[in-house]
């Protein structure tokens, strides 16, 4: 009887393995894209393209969207 248990306990765990992982999947996703895109525009353009793609880790992103916003006056 205990193997439902512990089976329901795994993949909760995995589950929320999984979510804390999403986030940083969907930023390098995104980030995939842009830097394809990049490479679509002519040769002068790629690395200009590229260099404002790849100014942020993953890790500056979220530590920047985890801070309160200020108040817009």
């Amino acid at each position: 009887m205990r193997q439902p248990h512990s089976r329901l306990m795994a993949l909760l765990l995995l589950a929320l393995a999984l979510a804390g992982c999403t986030t940083a999947a969907w930023y390098e996703g995104g980030k995939r894209s842009a830097e394809a895109e990049c490479r679509r525009q002519p040769l002068g353009a790629q690395q200009d393209c590229l260099a404002r793609v790849n100014q942020k880790s993953y890790e500056d992103y979220d530590k920047e969207r985890s801070q309160p916003r200020k108040p817009e006056r």
